[in-house]
C-alpha cells in the first residue's frame, strides 16, 4: 500500500515539476492569463497532495493522522485568523483562491500548510550534524518562517490571495503575522513529529533507482524549488529584501550541499502494509 502512494506521490511530482517552468515565468513577468488564475490554487493543492503522499508513503497510517491533523490545525487558525485577527494580524482572502470553506479559508490555504510543514520538517531533520540539529522543531519552525518571508509579498502583492488591514516595517505586513508563522508551523512540526516517531522503515542494500532517490529527497527538492520561484517573483517585482532573503537560503543549501554531499548507498523501501 506505501509503495502506491509512493508512485502517487512521484506522478504529482512529474507533474508540478511539469508546469513549474511556465508558472514561474509567467507569474514573474506579470503574464498570468486570465484564464489561468485558477492555477494558483491548483499548485498549492498539489502540493499539499505531493506530501501527503509522500508522508503516508513514507510513515503509513500515522503519516496520513499527521496530515489530516495539519489540515485541521490549518483550518482552525486560519478560520480563526481571518474572523478574529489573532493570531496573524486583520487580514482577509479575496476571491482569487478557490474554492473556499464557510466562504472564508481557501481550501488551498490548508493544503499549503500542510505542504509547508513537512517538508521544512524533513529539511530540518536531513541537515548535517550540527548544535542546531539536536533541535529540529525549532529549525523547522524557522525555515517555515523564511519561506513565509517570501511568500507574502508574492501572495499578497502579487497574485492578491489576501489583503493585508494592519500594518508592520516588513512591506507593511504586521510583525505578529510573522510571529505567529513561526510559532503555528512550530506546533504542526511539533504534531507531526510525534506522529511518526518509531516508525520503521525497511532497509534493503543495493543502489538507489532513479525513482526512489527522487522519492527519498523529495521534501528538500520542493524546498528548493519553492525558494527559487519565490526569488525570481520577488526580485522581478522589485521585493529586493524578500528577495535577498531566498539568495541567501539558495546559497546557504548550495554550501551545505557541497560540504555534505548526500551519499545513500542504502535503499529506503517502504511497508507494503499500512500500519
Amino acid at each position: 500500500m506505501r509503495l502506491t502512494f509512493q508512485k502517487c506521490a512521484i506522478a504529482l511530482f512529474a507533474l508540478y515539476i511539469a508546469v513549474f517552468p511556465g508558472s514561474l515565468i509567467t507569474v514573474s513577468l506579470d503574464r498570468v492569463p486570465e484564464w489561468g488564475v485558477w492555477m494558483g490554487s491548483a499548485l498549492l493543492i498539489v502540493q499539499g497532495l505531493i506530501m501527503l503522499a509522500w508522508l503516508v508513503s513514507r510513515y503509513g497510517l500515522r503519516g496520513l493522522g499527521a496530515s489530516a491533523l495539519i489540515v485541521l490545525m490549518a483550518f482552525g487558525v486560519e478560520f480563526v485568523g481571518e474572523k478574529t485577527g489573532f493570531p496573524f494580524g486583520r487580514y482577509a482572502y479575496t476571491d482569487v483562491l478557490q474554492p473556499q470553506l464557510f466562504g472564508s479559508v481557501p481550501i488551498a490555504i490548508c493544503f499549503a500548510w500542510l505542504f509547508v510543514v513537512p517538508i521544512s520538517y524533513e529539511m530540518a531533520k536531513s541537515l548535517p550534524q550540527n548544535p542546531l540539529s539536536r533541535y529540529p522543531l525549532l529549525v523547522a519552525a524557522t525555515l517555515v518562517l523564511l519561506l513565509d518571508l517570501q511568500i507574502e509579498t508574492v501572495a499578497a502583492y502579487v497574485n492578491g490571495y489576501w489583503t493585508w488591514f494592519d500594518q508592520g516595517p516588513y512591506y507593511n505586513i504586521p510583525t505578529a503575522n510573522f510571529v505567529a508563522w513561526w510559532l503555528v508551523g512550530l506546533s504542526m512540526a511539533g504534531v507531526l513529529a510525534l506522529c511518526i516517531r518509531g516508525v520503521a522503515v525497511h532497509i534493503v542494500t543495493g543502489t538507489m533507482t532513479r525513482e526512489q532517490r527522487v522519492w527519498s529527497f523529495m521534501p528538500q527538492t520542493l524546498y528548493i524549488l519553492n525558494v527559487v520561484m519565490f526569488t525570481a517573483i520577488n526580485l522581478s517585482h522589485g521585493y529586493v529584501l524578500a528577495g535577498l532573503i531566498g539568495v541567501a537560503i539558495l546559497i546557504g543549501a548550495g554550501l551545505l550541499f557541497i560540504r555534505h554531499r548526500p551519499d545513500v548507498p542504502r535503499v529506503l523501501v517502504p511497508h507494503q502494509r499500512l500500519d
